[in-house]
């Protein structure tokens, strides 16, 4: 592999962890009712998701001789996009779940 090939694979990786975050807190807080829970799901998997691209992207770059620069780079950026995307993320499970306290029904029996 060159270079150009493992910072596109990091990068496609970073956006298919972040549709799966979203959906597991979409899930989450559509379920519960409660857009926190979903956001801390959210957040949960997202830092587990970066953390295991970040430590496969480490390998694979080392293994090409990357330069620092790229890396850091390309890790700073997604770091800095993190708090955006999570944000964005709270804002859609509060609109999600605004009109949904309630209306879950409880059995009995």
């Amino acid at each position: 592999m060159d270079v150009q090939k493992v910072a596109n694979l990091f990068l496609i990786f970073v956006l298919i962890a972040a549709g799966i975050s979203l959906v597991i807190g979409f899930v989450v807080a559509v379920r519960s009712t409660n857009y926190k829970k979903g956001y801390i799901c959210t957040f949960i998997s997202s830092v587990v998701f970066l953390l295991l691209i970040v430590s496969w992207y480490d390998k694979a770059s080392s293994n090409i001789f990357m330069g620092t620069i790229p890396w850091i780079l390309n890790v700073i950026a997604v770091i800095i996009v993190l708090p955006l995307y999570l944000l964005v993320a709270r804002f859609i499970f509060k609109k999600a779940t605004k009109g949904q306290k309630g209306t879950k029904k409880k059995f009995t029996g």
